[in-house]
């Protein structure tokens, strides 16, 4: 009985795990706060991230470094993801992705980390490079 148990709950914790959907769901993330950058909706942005976020970060200075971006880059037009990771650990299941970005004043490398809560993915992570936040 206990080694059916056991094949079970493997089975079930399988199930759950789903790159593509996690993967899926980080996306868009990704579009929700593009579409919140571009709005100048920054303390949206803010609060929608996770407690890992918040622990790193103040809303006050969150919303500075967007304002920053968003007046040197612009908006966003277009991106691409580079490169995904999923991955599933003791504390819970990041996404990570790697993704090129096109704004008005310029291009910039953009990473998000999300952890996944259910089929919710929620902003733990981000990170932009672009010459043209130094430059401009």
């Amino acid at each position: 009985m206990r080694r059916i148990t056991v094949v079970a709950g493997v089975a079930l914790f399988l199930a759950a795990c789903s790159p593509a959907a996690d993967t899926k769901a980080a996306e868009g993330g990704v579009v929700s706060f593009h579409n919140a950058l571009n709005n100048g909706q920054f303390d949206q942005i803010y609060n929608a991230t996770g407690p890992e976020f918040k622990a790193a970060s103040t809303r006050v200075d969150f919303v500075k470094i967007l304002t920053a971006v968003h007046r040197k880059l612009g908006n966003f037009r277009s991106g691409k993801t580079d490169t995904w990771n999923d991955n599933a650990t003791t504390s819970g299941t990041y996404v990570t992705l790697e993704r090129e970005a096109q704004f008005d004043r310029g291009p910039a490398q953009e990473q998000f980390v999300f952890k996944m809560d259910g089929p919710n993915a929620v902003l733990v992570g981000y990170h932009i490079n672009s010459n043209t936040l130094i430059t401009s």
